[in-house]
């Protein structure tokens, strides 16, 4: 066995915050968010650091918990088409989450994948 896990972590998707998102203009990234109201082709959400986004769901997508992890490309600085999502639930510690961002993309980012 070569103790190698298969995965390539060459390129790692970031796991964002509002204003981490910024960086990534045109980059794929997660958003976890709280699902605000959906309008028209767009779905307002809340990030966890508490400003405002919106998110272009993929045909056929239904948020149906309060919380979700968006995978998609960020469009602008307001807006993420979203590739895939994963839902988190109706209850999230957004605080501690947004700590995780900001060390996952800091000094430290080389502990995360």
């Amino acid at each position: 066995m070569d103790g190698s896990s298969g995965l390539d972590c060459s390129d790692p998707t970031p796991r964002v915050n509002f204003d981490l998102m910024q960086r990534y203009v045109g980059r794929k990234v997660k958003l976890v968010c709280k699902v605000e109201e959906f309008s028209g082709e767009s779905v307002k959400v809340t990030t966890c650091d508490g400003q405002a986004v919106f998110v272009k769901p993929k045909q056929g997508s239904q948020y149906d918990t309060a919380f979700v992890e968006i995978e998609g490309v960020v469009e602008n600085n307001t807006t993420v088409q979203e590739e895939s999502f994963t839902s988190f639930g109706d209850s999230f510690d957004m605080k501690n989450y947004n700590e995780l961002c900001k060390l996952s993309n800091g000094p430290t980012q080389e502990l995360f994948l």
